[in-house]
């Protein structure tokens, strides 16, 4: 069964009854979750959500429709396939460590050639890729308690700290130290590009990007990246950005999907509670302030919220475009907002009929 958006999205315009047990969808407008095949008045594309778990659905702000009932005991879906790999996800889920391939493919009963093929060609990820990013959740959460590098990294469900500091690059962005530290004494450096929306500068730390700036002029550009980071060590890169900068330019050409860039900034919790949260809207769909608020439990911080997309210092890796007024409109962007506008059309373009 295909459990892309899109074959997700026609499930719900035919009312499918087969992805019952397997998907919910949620919307936004209502903060309603809803089975699939549910009999209600059909939703805009843009105002909905979908979840493989209505635990998923309630956390993200969402109440079971009174008519279908989603919270209520479900047959389970007529997919024997999508219903193993669903288990598989729930039971990384429920560990304090990463199981392997094999443990989970007895798990479920299936070889582990197959899960592996089966588990990637349905959510895009490894089993291993899909427990990491679990564990990195686990982690973040340690580290911004206040916890121990070294106890966090335990109760992550990390067997060995080089194991951690293997992958943190690629989840957290930089050291598990360095994120305790906000980035203190990194070296940066720089690259400008041209892209669709005119001039791009990309800057990073040796873990993260750290400053994205669009604009029209090189030099306005370079000069406002030092007046941000006065006291750092800044230089320009040859190839060490080219990778980067080369996904993002793909993804404003609209020839590749937007690329989930691991990025290095100083942060407030809730600032990086709203920014977590800007980079589960998928493309060409948009979120209000108060929608935003109240999916990360603060229904009343909808100017925190618009403060912080306003302070954002990494435009399109943390994508505050998707953000706009209730009223008709693109609303502001630091920016301007003929680049938001712009933005958002190629992200429709893209996206689901």
């Amino acid at each position: 069964m295909d459990l892309s958006e899109h074959a997700l999205w026609q499930g719900v315009l035919k009312r499918d009854s087969r992805y019952d047990g397997i998907c919910f969808y949620g919307v936004i407008s209502t903060f309603i979750y809803c089975r699939l095949h549910c009999s209600s008045k059909k939703p805009k594309l843009e105002n909905v959500r979908f979840f493989f778990a209505k635990e998923s659905a309630e956390k993200a702000g969402f109440r079971p429709c009174r008519r279908c009932r989603p919270d209520q005991a479900e047959e389970p879906g007529t997919n024997e396939i999508v219903s193993k790999i669903l288990a598989v996800c729930r039971y990384i889920e429920s560990c304090d460590y990463a199981p392997s391939l094999k443990e989970l493919s007895q798990k479920v009963n299936l070889s582990s050639s197959h899960l592996q093929r089966v588990f990637k060609k349905a959510l895009g990820v490894s089993p291993r890729n899909y427990a990491d990013v679990h564990r990195q959740v686990r982690l973040k959460k340690a580290l911004k308690a206040g916890d121990d590098v070294t106890l966090a990294t335990y109760e992550a469900g990390y067997g060995s700290s080089s194991r951690l500091y293997e992958i943190s690059s690629r989840y957290l962005g930089m050291t598990p130290k360095t994120y305790k530290e906000n980035g203190k004494g990194q070296k940066i450096y720089y690259a400008v590009v041209k892209c669709p929306l005119g001039l791009l500068l990309l800057a990073a730390t040796q873990q993260g990007i750290c400053s994205v700036r669009i604009g029209d002029s090189h030099g306005t550009l370079v000069d406002g990246l030092k007046s941000e980071f006065n006291n750092a060590e800044i230089a320009e890169a040859d190839s060490k950005l080219s990778e980067w900068a080369q996904m993002l330019i793909d993804y404003l050409a609209g020839s590749s999907p937007w690329p989930a860039l691991p990025f290095d900034v100083k942060a407030t919790a809730f600032q990086r509670k709203v920014w977590d949260r800007l980079r589960t809207i998928p493309e060409g769909q948009t979120m209000s302030y108060s929608e935003i608020a109240a999916s990360i439990g603060q229904p009343k911080a909808a100017r925190a919220v618009a403060r912080a997309c306003a302070t954002n210092p990494v435009a399109l890796v943390i994508p505050c475009h998707r953000v706009v007024p209730k009223t008709k409109g693109t609303g502001g962007y630091r920016w301007g907002a003929e680049r938001k506008r712009k933005l958002l059309a190629i992200e429709k373009q893209k996206g689901l009929p």
